[in-house]
Parts: C-alpha cells; structure tokens; sequence
C-alpha cells in the first residue's frame, strides 16, 4: 500500500510538529515544509504560518528498528531547509533599504505583535550605533563557528538541561521526542513526579536509562536568588554526561547572562539551547556566553549521537 500525505498548517513549527505526533503518530514523516507570509508592507504587520506535507505510512511499512533513526533524520533535512529560508529571508532584509521607523517605540511595538523584525547591523553586544557613516557589513561571529553537539543517546547517559521556569521542560521534551525516547525526569525549582535531586537518584535514573537502553533527560528549574552553595552540590550531586542551559532571547540579557555564569561556575555547560528567535529585534545577544548556540524553536541542527562534543577550550 501506498503511504497517505496530509498538509497541515500552524502558527509555528514546533506546533506543527506537535500536532503531527498527536494526529498521526511517531512514523507520521515531514516531507515538506514552508513558512508562508501573508499581507504587510515590506516584512512589516505581515501574517506568518507553516505549512507542512504529512506522509504516513501504510501499516505495513511501519515495523522499522528501534535504532533506524530515518524519521529522526528526515525531520531533521526538513529542519535544513528551514533554516536556509531563514538564512535567505535574512540576505533580502540586510541588503533592503533602511526604514525610519527603526526606533524604540517601534521596536516595542513589534514586539508586542510577536514576530522578528531585521536583524542587528553586526554591531558588538552592547554597543549602540552613533549615527554618521553607515553601520559596518557583519561578519560570521566566533561563535557560530564552534560545533554543537548533539543530545546524548545512549543507554544511561544523563543530559541535564537548566532554565528558568518551564523552559527546561520544554526543551527536555523536545529532546526526547527528537531522541524517538527516553525519560524526563525534574529537578530544581520544577515540579514533577519523577525527580532528580541527589546523587542516589540520579544512580537510578541512570540504571533506568540502562535497562531501558535510552538516555535520561532531566530538566532541572534554576531560581537565581537561591542559596548558590545549595545549588552547587545539587549540580555537582547530579553528575551529569552533558549539560544544556536554555536562554530565551526576549530576556534581558544582562538577567540570563548573570544566571548562566553561576551555573558554568560551577559545571562546565556544553552548548546553549536558545529560544525566543522571533520575539526579539536582537537574537544575537545569546551568542555573548561564548557557547555553542543551538536555536531551539522547533527543531535541532544536528541528530542525537552517542558521542560527546568537546567543550568549549578543549581540543
């Protein structure tokens, strides 16, 4: 039998691809995928929306190997495209004209209607641009240079993932879902059922992930005004593989930058898991921590491996 196609549509991807895993199930595959933008006046007040292709196969064709990983990879080829949209859309809007409404209260204003406006002129983090000639053409930073690992996958490993509020989780369960398994697992200021506080149970959840042949993905809440010493020896405590720390772009970058220097005090952070593209005029402020960023909305670069990235000044 022949695998049947659907199209859907959805103000985001990550949507999209929630709705797909609840509509048609995990061997629900992405084929195609395009950002539709409607109305406006030159990228401005514009409508935007996803529009996927859907194939889901026959009964038949859906005993795959655990271990396959072809619907993984294909959503991910997917992910590739996208992010070449957003490259191109970027090209057209830095090389377009300067408007005059590039102001303060105009920024405000978008965004307040959620959605991306152009990006920065390349200008250093912090610094503000005095007028006189024209802003200098940016160049490729430091930090999208440096490699981003992947979320671990194998059987006990243990990927801690720290934010604030509920963005861990979101972030752990993304991951899981990318991994095609595993556990997620709470810690810090979330609450959930299936905690991680202690050495003792991060043991368990490792023998868990063991026995299950999966990885552990534990999300782990971080309330900066908590006693930094406590917060330390439950870090410590935890021991994990690979630690991820999740920053929100539409956050003061002062406040995120403050926290994520506590924490790398204390472990040493693998990669950024950045969120909030399109709910900031200035999403480059992540790439300041000197990590490797990896833009979280929906989609990850690279699929889960098995095999740790080297840190940040290692060889």
């Amino acid at each position: 039998m022949e695998p049947t196609r659907f199209l859907l549509k959805g103000p985001t991807m990550r949507e999209v691809q929630e709705r797909v895993l609840l509509v048609h199930g995990r061997h629900a595959v992405i084929i195609a995928a395009e950002r539709v933008t409607v109305g406006g006046i030159r990228g401005f007040f514009a409508r935007q929306h996803y529009e996927v292709t859907v194939e889901v196969p026959a009964p038949e064709s859906q005993r795959r190997s655990a271990h396959s990983g072809l619907d993984l990879n294909k959503r991910l080829g997917i992910a590739a495209l996208l992010d070449d949209a957003d490259d191109a859309e970027y090209e057209i809007a830095r090389t377009a004209p300067q408007l005059s409404t590039a102001s303060d209260g105009f920024a405000a204003l978008m965004d307040e209607l959620t959605f991306a406006t152009t990006l920065p002129s390349g200008l250093p983090a912090g610094a503000g641009y005095e007028g006189g000639g024209a802003p200098s053409t940016p160049g490729p930073s430091r930090v999208s240079t440096l490699a981003v690992p992947a979320p671990l996958t194998r059987p006990g490993d243990l990927v801690l993932i720290l934010g604030l509020g509920e963005d861990p989780v979101t972030i752990a369960r993304l991951m899981q879902r990318l991994a095609g398994g595993g556990d997620v697992f709470t810690s810090g200021t979330v609450v959930g059922p299936d905690r991680v506080d202690d050495r003792r149970s991060a043991r368990a959840a490792r023998a868990r992930g063991v026995e299950k042949g999966c990885s552990a993905f534990i999300a782990f809440g971080i309330d900066p005004a908590s006693d930094a010493e406590a917060r330390a020896a439950d870090l410590e405590a935890i021991g994990a593989d690979q630690i991820w720390v999740v920053v929100d772009a539409g956050r003061k970058s002062e406040d995120s930058t403050r926290w994520v220097n506590m924490v790398n005090e204390v472990v040493p952070i693998d990669a950024v898991a950045a969120i909030g593209r399109h709910f900031t005029t200035s999403p480059t402020s992540v790439e300041s921590f000197g990590l490797p960023v990896e833009w979280m909305d929906g989609r990850v670069a690279a699929p889960p491996s098995g095999r740790r990235a080297a840190r940040p000044g290692q060889a």
